[in-house]
């Protein structure tokens, strides 16, 4: 057996091999609850409730009483979606009241999202320090809200729907089941994303808007908009208007007021909105501007006179900016300036992921500035057998970091003076010599380092032991990059590090929710292999030093396979085991081995109600296996023990 295959059932069994007898966890209530909330009481006593006529009562002097007042009517309209309402039944909770105690701060990014969330015989009682917690509690009181009989996914609840399902005779109405309730909830991580890419295939804004409603319902609260890449730019920009030629279609473009819609849109749900504008690498649309074309290098590849893409960029089309052209950082400065003004998020992402290091060293417009005088030949021969790696891995970073740094700076300042703070992919930081300034966020998406032997979040950790101040968001690729598994899309297979094992399995390989949800930023061990070498050798240790740096984490979702038509089915709902993973990660016995038996049932109702909401989200089973064995036993727990040989309960 291969070791990834051991490590695989290994961490399929992980839930269970840390547990003695039985689950630790709380059971939760007909499995009604995602993400599952840090602290819970509830009882045994049905109440029932009319989503239509309930009075909800908002308090909120200092609150955002307008966006509670939306919340409220998303609060009816999502319950509603999952079942048929009872109007003859006024209900025996008639109340809900919302209090928000205290004064929401103009950055999201500080928003208080604890709440609190008491039932009794006739009312519901929310109480949160800031609006955005009480959003997060409105969504918890409308996964509570369990119709008698939950409608088949093709029986629409609309009128004509419900006399089917009243001839078929189904049971109408709703309750809030097994209260009294008492919850005590928040976040464990602060940064909970996705990052959507909208460049390698255009995704319509209604798309984007349907994938916010997902992020409120499993209360994540950041979309990180990859917006831009080398494929197009397809955004509005009033300094460079050209750059929007580079788009798909002229209805292919985002124009300021449909970013100014998605921001509002996510504002109103409590989620961040933090763009992206990758460079100097991913460049080749910025080629499409006649004023930014003379700074970008290598386009559509052929560097050196090699032949297609490759090694002058990772995947088409090439380009990668010319860091050592002093006029080139200001000219991108301008339009970073430009996006500050329309994203007000407090961080601004300035990419930085993937330098074409090959493009550069094959172009003496970069290094006769970032190795003057030098013999460029001693520490890249480009014309060498081994061509597409430098001689001397030494020296080449000290020169291209020290154009790099400068390039930065520019642009990092650009930042400073709107009073925002720069994201980077860590690359900048590990791979090219440059320091970020303290205070900025590293995405970090690579994983174990063959020849360093050690993982890139370790490096960043043992960088901040040293002073370097960087907050860290986890995107493992081994873990949250949620678009694989479609298979290759370059058609001249074969071309690159490892010919089909590299970009063509990257790929290829599918991430599974037990796998997605067993990953915790701060706790897992990471697995010692790569993409070129997959069957590592068992797992690297804890990480050392000071994890609260590790503000949270963001599954991708990138573009090369993903478009409007596939993008529900792959993000939903392995996003929202992502979304448990951080938000109760401090309710978890263990937050680095889950129980996935205990954890499936609930993601089970969570994706129903996902499905009533308009959503494509992919299916775990056959729906038999929701009452009925589906392995050797119900649970992984052993016979008679508290969860072994139980049937699940889907609702």
């Amino acid at each position: 057996m291969k070791v990834t295959s051991i490590l695989a059932a290994s961490a399929l069994a992980a839930g269970v091999s840390a547990q003695a007898s039985a689950s630790p966890l709380k059971p939760v209530a007909h499995n009604l609850l995602w993400p599952r909330p840090q602290q819970f009481t509830s009882g045994s006593t049905d109440r029932t409730i009319n989503p239509n006529t309930v009075a909800i009562t908002i308090v909120a002097v200092n609150g955002n009483q307008a966006l509670l007042e939306k919340a409220a009517k998303r609060l009816r309209a999502n319950a509603l979606s999952i079942g048929c309402n009872d109007s003859t039944v006024s209900g025996d909770i008639t109340n809900v009241s919302v209090t928000v105690t205290g004064t929401d701060p103009k950055d999201l990014a500080q928003a208080d999202e604890s709440y609190t969330l008491k039932t009794d015989n006739n009312a519901v009682t929310i109480t949160a320090n800031h609006s955005v917690g009480a959003l997060r509690a409105l969504e918890t009181l409308a996964q509570l809200i369990k119709p008698n009989e939950k409608l088949p996914f093709h029986v629409k609840t609309d009128a004509a729907g419900c006399a089917t399902a009243k001839a078929a005779g189904f049971k109408a109405g709703f309750v809030v089941p097994s209260g009294p309730w008492n919850i005590s909830d928040k976040p464990s991580y602060s940064f909970r994303g996705v990052s959507l890419d909208t460049s390698r295939n255009y995704i319509p804004v209604a798309s984007i808007l349907r994938t916010l409603d997902g992020l409120a319902a499993s209360k994540l609260n950041v979309l990180h908009w990859h917006i831009v890449d080398a494929t197009s730019f397809p955004v509005v920009s009033k300094t460079y208007p050209d750059l929007a030629t580079s788009a798909y279609s002229k209805l292919s473009i985002y124009s300021y007021d449909d970013v100014k819609a998605v921001i509002a849109y996510a504002a109103d749900r409590g989620i961040r909105v933090i763009p992206e504008f990758d460079s100097p690498a991913h460049a080749n649309a910025y080629s499409f501007s006649k004023d930014l074309k003379p700074f970008v290098l290598c386009i559509n590849g052929g560097a050196g006179g090699t032949p297609g893409f490759w090694p002058t960029c990772p995947e088409p089309p090439c380009g990668n900016i010319n860091v050592a052209d002093p006029k080139a950082a200001p000219a991108i400065a301008k339009l970073v300036k430009e996006y500050t003004a329309l994203f007000p998020d407090s961080v601004f992402h300035l990419g930085g992921d993937e330098i074409e290091n090959f493009c550069l060293a094959a172009s003496p417009e970069f290094t006769n500035v970032a190795f003057p005088g030098q013999n460029i030949t001693e520490i890249w021969d480009i014309k060498a057998p081994v061509y597409w790696a430098p001689k001397d891995g030494k020296r080449w970073v000290e020169g291209l970091g020290k154009v790099y740094q400068k390039y930065t700076d520019v642009l990092t300042k650009t930042l400073a003076d709107t009073g925002k703070a720069a994201m980077f992919w860590e690359d900048v930081v590990l791979n090219d010599g440059v320091v970020a300034p303290k205070g900025s966020i590293l995405q970090v998406w690579n994983s174990w380092d063959e020849g360093a032997q050690v993982n890139s979040m370790q490096k960043v950790l043992d960088l901040n032991a040293k002073g370097a101040g960087y907050k860290i968001v986890d995107t493992n690729n081994d873990y949250y990059y949620l678009d694989g598994g479609s298979g290759g899309w370059l058609t001249d297979r074969g071309i690159g590090y490892g010919g089909d094992a590299w970009k063509e399995n990257y790929w290829t390989n599918y991430k599974s929710w037990q796998r997605v949800y067993t990953h915790d930023p701060r706790k897992s061990q990471i697995e010692n292999r790569t993409q070129y070498n997959k069957e590592g050798s068992g797992l690297a240790g804890p990480l050392r030093g000071d994890v609260s740096a590790i503000i949270g984490g963001s599954v991708a979702i990138w573009g090369e396979r993903i478009s409007d038509s596939n993008l529900d089915v792959k993000l939903w709902p392995r996003a929202a085991a992502a979304a448990e993973a951080w938000w109760s990660a401090d309710s978890f016995p263990d937050a680095a081995h889950k129980d996935f038996f205990e954890a499936l049932p609930r993601l089970e109702v969570f994706r129903d109600r996902l499905i009533a909401r308009g959503f494509g989200a992919e299916t775990f089973q056959p729906y038999w296996c929701r009452n009925e064995q589906c392995g050797e036993s119900f649970s992984g727990y052993g016979p008679g023990l508290a969860y072994g040989n139980e049937k699940p309960k889907a609702w």
